[in-house]
């Protein structure tokens, strides 16, 4: 997504546009080229009058915060400003409607201290003054968003993904981070899409791009409202998680490896379409 029709709010302006990534791995990162992506506005999301202003111009908002407090505070920002929006598309967590229940009860806790022990920086201080669970902060973004919808008029899309793996075709210097990459983004290309809140799992963050892109663009005018997103669907019982959902086929696999910067380009949005018309 990119053009000069296009505006982008972020918090790190700077590089947010590499300027040594070749412009194949590009493409597949951004699913535009860098030429089109210059053309975009890109605001300082701090800049709150900007960040207002900005929105207010949209037909389409897009709020894909990763960090459940920063989207509740976003929520409230885009909810002042979508005055002309014919639809906002919200990144939302499984598990929100639940979290009160297992799994979802422990990643709701609350942001913990960092305690250096060794050379590690464990988080084992206790909670942080002041900080929510991540998903009572998911659920806040909804709420807010949802009452601006009521007031101004927009379609709200809640877009709801596991937890997030995978970071794109990046060369990404730290190899752990490589493996988590290569596992994700190669070993588990599809997606699994449902209607409302009802699974748990893990969700590509190339593939969940791709999706909310679809549902903002080509799907804007019927978008549907409550959507969950998995890349690998899993289940939690008294032996702990189990996977439900087999792993892609060897021979999609192969050519692919993270490491070397080789991996699958976003799923096509034709895939998307079929599992849409499927819910």
């Amino acid at each position: 997504m990119g053009g000069a029709n296009v505006a982008v709010a972020s918090e790190a302006l700077d590089g947010f546009v590499p300027d040594d990534m070749p412009e194949d791995i590009f493409i597949k990162r951004f699913g535009t080229t860098r030429a089109e992506m210059e053309k975009c506005a890109i605001v300082d999301e701090s800049a709150v009058e900007e960040v207002e202003k900005t929105i207010s111009e949209c037909d389409v908002v897009i709020l894909a915060h990763e960090n459940g407090e920063k989207a509740a505070v976003a929520a409230s920002v885009v909810g002042r400003g979508a005055s002309k929006a014919k639809r906002v598309v919200v990144l939302s967590r499984v598990g929100v409607n639940r979290r009160g229940e297992k799994p979802f009860d422990e990643q709701n806790k609350p942001t913990q201290k960092m305690v250096q022990v060794g050379q590690m920086s464990l988080p084992i201080g206790g909670d942080v003054e002041g900080s929510k669970g991540a998903l009572d902060s998911f659920a806040a973004a909804e709420a807010t968003l949802a009452e601006a919808s009521e007031k101004v008029g927009f379609d709200l899309t809640v877009v709801r993904s596991g937890q997030l793996r995978g970071n794109g075709p990046l060369l990404l210097s730290d190899y752990s981070a490589r493996l988590v990459d290569n596992m994700y983004d190669v070993k588990f290309q599809d997606l699994y899409v449902k209607q409302g809140d009802t699974s748990e799992g893990y969700t590509k963050r190339l593939n969940l791009a791709q999706f909310m892109c679809h549902v903002s663009t080509t799907r804007m005018n019927d978008a549907p409202e409550d959507v969950e997103v998995l890349s690998v669907v899993t289940k939690t019982n008294f032996f702990g998680e189990q996977t439900l959902t087999p792993p892609t086929d060897r021979e999609r696999r192969k050519g692919y490896d993270m490491a070397k910067g080789k991996a699958p380009a976003a799923i096509d949005v034709s895939v998307i379409e079929e599992l849409l018309s499927a819910i």
